[in-house]
């Protein structure tokens, strides 16, 4: 049988398993389902993650939840590295199973616009790498 949960705690499963997997410096998550995407900036330092002044986690939860109504999804997380460098992660998005992407297939998302499916250029300072696992539930 089958694990059900809500589309709440999904939402907050996702986020904080993302948390978790983020090294220490500045991210930002952007999670889409083919409707409003969501943006959650952040910051880790040890084992401790801020987020912005007058961001609260449960409206963020919220509103992950809402743009993740979708049974697929992709989730992208983005780290400033320094030196104009970032590093991009990136997930698929299934029920309760988050699949990790590797770097070409992130790479190939990234290089393509979504409306015409054109080859856009390369993201300057932007490299991509595979992602790690992730639980959701």
């Amino acid at each position: 049988m089958k694990p059900t949960i809500s589309p709440r705690q999904r939402a907050e499963n996702l986020l904080y398993s993302i948390f978790d997997a983020a090294e220490d410096g500045c991210h930002t998550i952007t999670a889409y389902a083919g409707g409003p995407s969501v943006t959650i900036r952040f910051h880790n330092e040890g084992r401790r993650t801020y987020l912005g002044l007058g961001v609260d986690m449960a409206d963020i939860i919220s509103t992950t939840a809402a743009a993740l109504t979708g049974e697929v999804c992709g989730v992208v997380l983005r780290s400033i590295e320094g030196e104009g460098k970032a590093r991009a992660w990136g997930w698929h998005v299934r029920g309760l199973v988050a699949t990790p992407l590797t770097a070409d297939v992130l790479r190939c998302a990234y290089s393509r616009d979504e409306w015409t499916g054109e080859t856009l250029p390369p993201v300057q300072g932007l490299y991509y790498d595979d992602a790690p696992h992730i639980n959701l539930v």
